[in-house]
């Protein structure tokens, strides 16, 4: 009779199969579950990335709107009232729909008291600027006699039933936003509400708009105080915007939805009164579902609630190909165990056999074993990496030819050799890994190992404990001197360390370079609407003051802006080969004369001349910068500073290297790494800009230079700049005569520039100067005026800088239809190359936008001479 034993393990192993397949089931269930999850969780994912860029758009998109109120109301300010030709040259100029969607009303309203009333309404009737008739009809809406009025003056689209009514007509709610607007100087704006011209029409969301206003004052500043703006008050500017427009042009497609389900969008004011807080909503009276996002975003003075949830997600949304294949695969493996379970069940007796036919063939195997050993014999004689085998005790029973190279000892003298006598006992690595061998059998690490002249080398052993055939416990040693390898490696990393902190200034460089060629742009704007404004005000006017501030404060930030292009951009221009001594021997006597005198001041200039190509203001630049830095980086100012000059020899080149050595505080190893970052600066805020030493590595660089630094906190600095040499001196450029600057005669102008801003000042500049201006935005639109002017063009400025077509290609367009046109190009920087292509042109002139107020005048006028002549 069978055993209970016996009869259980029949039993369970028909049980394991079906165990299996339950087990593998219920994991696929779970990872199935799991999926969805990971699909849910991404979905959302995506989502809230679309609300971000939804709350992004619709930022950008407000902006750009009320960006709007500052020009129109420079527009409504002047001296002179605008009239209707103006106004709506002005709104047409810079309004376009398709950049403002939404917007559907910009008005201009003026304040007249009654006493000009008759005046000012007389004024208005006699505007034939657009209309040959005038404005026969306009008159005061309502009309009656009030302290002061707030009449309609200009609308785009225009509301003849509008013209003349007066904001401040008692019956209506307007006057209270429209005196807030005028004490509080800046943007407000309103709650959602219907325009006056939407009253008469069916309510409907699509219609509920929302005005922004903006007061205009007299003079050319805005009043401190809410009193003077009150009684400084002209007027006011404003804008009207379809919230409904506003909104669905900045949805996202995803959210949106078209063809799809759209997101729950609402938009709300809190602040507004509850019968109208609602500024746009997709599904009018449903509630917004727990799950929305919900941001804040800037109206003005008002701030809007935004409010976004995702479409409702049914059951099976979450389940995608990928989970559905992932259950189809779990079912298939689940059904695969199982009979790979039960096929095994019935090889094992199969597998029995087998073994005992295996038995047979041991002792064949025995002397297959004796081969492969003697052949393993031969691979360790033979092998190029040292071998060791070693007793527990440390002595040593076979070594390789290669192990007695390396360590310096016949075959015989390292089996006469103790472990102290191979390996230095005293390294605190040997016990850990002879430890770790003890317990696992192998071990791998480094440790010193010593030769037989008692020197020692660093070495990677890899070692693992076996018996020999006897029983015997013995183990194995491979030994690899990592000298080599070690050397190599710090070599290399000294040179990724270069390469990284080249790339890094060179990142830098593009980048800062990029952001002033961009400022110069801005400063022009302003340098130039300050000359503009300079020219109108009489030599006693009291915004004159102010107006110098300006014009300072931009010539400081233009200055700022050279010293960024100097370390983003170096330029070559105005270099040539020159000794030197006498360029450091003028900056050390503006030193010694701008010192402390507790600053001792010591130089030692080599003899012989050293010749590089310079251009002599920047090396002494570079030298005045570096010192001013090391004095002020001595503890109380005083301490001392050594200025060499010598020649070196690296790397098959002559260089002449120019030391700055201080006895300062020092630099730890995270200032080094960021001491030539533009804007980094140690100083407090008043003392300086960060631009020092950034200007320097960019004069450095640009020479094909380098700088290197070496400094210990509490042991001074040592800034080392390294120029190539050249072989002798040569004679430097002449100075240009400054061209005069002659008033126009009514010479005809194309200018062509894509900056909007840009492009209103400087034709305003050119028509005072006495020219006809025409302005373009599209080289294409440019280059047909010229052609359809036939001959009437006398000059085309042009900016160079421009999508599609730069003003190198303008001007190369225009010397092959009209080869004696004159072609000045305005570039926010003159480089060699540029220079250098435009001289290949007759007739074309380069200038510099940092100084388009200080020569336009002077440019245009030359080139017109030359022309004639």
């Amino acid at each position: 009779m069978p055993e209970p034993a016996a009869r259980a393990e029949p039993l369970a192993r028909r049980a394991l199969p079906w165990l299996l397949f339950a087990a593998t089931v219920a994991l696929t269930l779970a990872l199935a579950a799991w999926s969805v999850q990971q699909n849910a969780a991404e979905r959302r994912a995506l989502f809230e990335r679309s609300v971000e860029s939804l709350r992004i758009s619709l930022a950008s998109v407000v902006r750009s709107h009320l960006d709007i109120l500052p020009g129109l109301r420079l527009a409504a300010s002047g001296p002179t009232p605008l009239d209707d030709a103006q106004f709506e040259r002005y709104v047409d100029s810079v309004l376009e729909s398709r950049r403002f969607p939404g917007l559907t009303l910009s008005f201009i309203a003026e304040r007249v008291p009654l006493a000009g009333r008759a005046a000012y309404v007389e004024r208005v009737r006699a505007d034939r600027s657009t209309d040959p008739a005038g404005h026969p009809s306009f008159a005061v809406q309502p009309p009656g006699d009030r302290p002061e009025y707030m009449l309609l003056r200009h609308q785009l689209p225009t509301d003849p039933a509008n013209d003349g009514y007066d904001l401040y007509d008692p019956a209506q709610s307007y006057r209270q936003p429209v005196e807030r607007a005028i004490a509080d100087g800046g943007l407000v704006a309103t709650p959602p509400l219907l325009l006056a011209r939407d009253r008469h029409r069916p309510n409907h969301p699509e219609l509920t708009s929302i005005v922004v206003r903006a007061a205009t004052y007299r003079g050319d500043h805005l009043p401190a105080t809410a009193d003077e703006r009150r009684s400084a008050a002209t007027g006011v500017v404003g804008i009207a915007l379809r919230s409904a427009e506003l909104v669905r042009g900045a949805l996202p497609p995803d959210l949106a939805a078209s063809g799809g389900t759209p997101a729950r969008v609402r938009v709300t004011d809190p602040t507004a009164p509850p019968q109208a807080p609602l500024v746009y909503d997709n599904e009018p009276g449903a509630a917004v579902p727990a799950d929305a996002l919900r941001f804040e975003l800037p109206m003005a003075d008002r701030r809007w609630l935004v409010e976004v949830a995702p479409p409702p997600a049914g059951p099976w949304d979450d389940v995608n190909d990928g989970t559905l294949q992932l259950l189809a695969a779990g079912l298939v493996c689940a059904a695969s165990l199982a009979l790979l379970t039960a096929g095994l069940a019935r090889g094992r007796q199969q597998a029995e056999v087998r073994v005992r036919e295996g038995l047979a063939q041991l002792e064949a195997e025995a002397a297959q074993l004796a081969r492969s050993e003697a052949r393993l014999r031969l691979l360790f004689e033979h092998s190029l990496d040292a071998m060791l085998n070693t007793r527990p005790g440390g002595g040593v029973v076979a070594a390789n030819r290669a192990a007695c190279e390396l360590f310096g000892r016949s075959e015989a003298q390292l089996l006469a050799a103790t472990r102290d006598d191979i390996i230095d006992p005293a390294d605190p690595r040997l016990a850990p890994l002879m430890a770790e061998r003890q317990a696992t059998g192998r071990t791998r690490g480094q440790v010193r190992m010593r030769r037989a002249d008692g020197s020692f080398f660093e070495a990677e052993i890899s070692s693992m404990a076996y018996q020999d055939s006897d029983g015997n416990p013995l183990a194995s040693v491979i030994v690899r001197d990592l000298t080599p390898s070690l050397n190599a490696a710090a070599e290399r990393q000294g040179l990724e360390e270069q390469l990284r902190r080249a790339q890094k200034m060179q990142a830098l460089g593009t980048l800062v370079g990029g952001i002033a060629h961009d400022f110069n742009n801005v400063l022009a704007i302003v340098l130039g609407g300050a000359a503009l404004v300079d020219a109108d005000l009489d030599a006693h006017h009291p915004a004159r003051p102010h107006l110098e501030r300006i014009r300072q404060a931009g010539l400081r930030a233009r200055s700022l802006v050279q010293q960024l292009l100097t370390f983003g951009r170096p330029s070559a221009e105005g270099r040539w080969a020159q000794p030197l001594q006498p360029l450091v021997e003028e900056a050390l006597a503006l030193l010694r004369l701008s010192l402390p005198v507790e600053v001792k001041l010591e130089a030692d200039l080599a003899a012989e001349p050293l010749h590089v190509v310079t251009e002599p203001t920047q090396i002494q630049q570079v030298l005045l910068n570096l010192c001013n830095n090391a004095w002020q980086a001595m503890p109380g100012h005083r301490g001392r500073i050594d200025i060499t000059l010598d020649a070196r020899l690296r790397e098959g080149r002559h260089w002449a290297v120019l030391s700055v050595r201080d006895d300062g505080t020092g630099m730890d190893a995270a200032l080094r790494e960021r001491i030539f970052e533009p804007f980094f600066t140690t100083k407090v805020a008043a003392q300086g800009t960060g631009l020092g030493l950034a200007m320097v590595h960019g004069i450095v660089t640009g020479h094909g230079g380098r700088i290197e630094l070496s400094s210990v906190p509490g042991h001074g600095s040592i800034f080392e700049i390294w120029l190539p040499t050249v072989a002798t001196a040569a004679e430097g450029p002449a100075d240009e005569p400054a061209p005069p600057t002659l008033p126009g005669r009514g010479e005809r102008i194309v200018y062509l520039d894509d900056d909007e801003v840009l492009r209103l000042t400087v034709e305003a500049l050119l028509t005072r100067l006495g020219y006809r201006v025409e302005s373009h935005a599209d080289p294409a639109s440019a280059l047909a005026a010229v052609d359809a002017a036939a001959g009437g063009i006398d000059l085309v400025l042009t900016d160079y800088d421009m999508p599609r077509m730069s003003g190198l290609d303008v001007a190369r367009a225009l010397r092959q239809r009209h080869p004696d046109l004159p072609v000045l190009i305005v570039t926010g920087q003159v480089t060699a190359a540029l220079r250098s292509a435009s001289a290949e042109l007759a007739g074309v002139g380069l200038m510099s936008k940092e100084f388009i107020v200080e020569q336009l005048g002077a440019r245009v006028a030359a080139l017109l001479t030359a022309s004639r002549h």
